[in-house]
């Protein structure tokens, strides 16, 4: 009896897995989803109020702040050094050699392009 219980659950997990794996993987691919923009990163005239003096986390902890209160929501947050900003001058727009990179989801593409921040 024991065997015929075991062997029943195996062909249902032979059978089901297939179906059920791809569909839980298909529908829980947020890439998919989302979208990649940028921001120059300034020395200190970003909208949330932080600059070249503070630390990545500390703006990142800023820039979701903004998002939220724009109703953005940010999925992820980094940074790179391909910014095109002149690093060089002193000025409070002048850049600080880093983009901002924010993922968010597709429905939030227009709000953020709307913030001021370009599509990669």
């Amino acid at each position: 009896m024991m065997l015929n219980t075991l062997f029943r659950k195996n062909i249902i997990m032979f059978f089901l897995l297939p179906l059920i794996l791809p569909t839980a993987l298909v529908c829980c691919n947020k890439d998919d989803e989302a979208e990649k923009f940028y921001w120059e990163q300034t020395k200190c005239s970003d909208p949330w109020g932080t600059g070249e003096r503070d630390a990545n986390p500390i703006t990142i902890q800023a820039l979701e702040q903004y998002l939220e209160d724009n109703d953005i929501e940010a999925l992820r947050i980094m940074f790179d050094n391909k910014s095109a900003l002149d690093a060089l001058c002193e000025s409070c727009g002048c850049g600080t050699g880093q983009r901002i990179i924010v993922t968010v989801p597709k429905s939030d593409e227009t709000e953020l392009q709307d913030l001021g921040f370009i599509k990669v």
